[in-house]
């Protein structure tokens, strides 16, 4: 299986940009641009070793396709599809995480 693309669904981009402007108002601008900034460049070490990322727990499931990278006090969550990885969203580490399992009714 070959994946040919990375998706970066709209519930991923509304995700950064409602912690973007949390961070802004809560922390510094500054900070706020550099985690806006990075997003997609951690995004961009999912390929070629997918695989690598460990399972995300909150979503268990028998195929493991729903997996997760941990960026510093996040996790960026992402669906390993047939041919292509849907970025979900991501998920501060300190919310309930009863929140995460809405992420698997995201379709695109």
């Amino acid at each position: 299986m070959e994946i040919k693309e990375i998706i970066i669904t709209e519930h991923a981009l509304q995700t950064v940009r409602d912690e973007f402007e949390y961070l802004k108002e809560t922390v510094s601008i500054d900070y706020a641009h550099k985690f806006r900034d990075d997003f997609p460049a951690q995004v961009e070490t999912i390929l070629p070793f997918y695989l690598k990322y460990s399972e995300c727990r909150f979503l268990a499931t028998s195929n493991k396709i729903y997996r997760n990278i941990i960026w510093g006090s996040y996790l960026i969550i992402f669906k390993i599809l047939e041919r292509k990885i849907l970025v979900l969203g991501i998920f501060h580490t300190r919310q309930n995480s009863k929140k995460i399992k809405s992420f698997r009714r995201i379709k695109k």
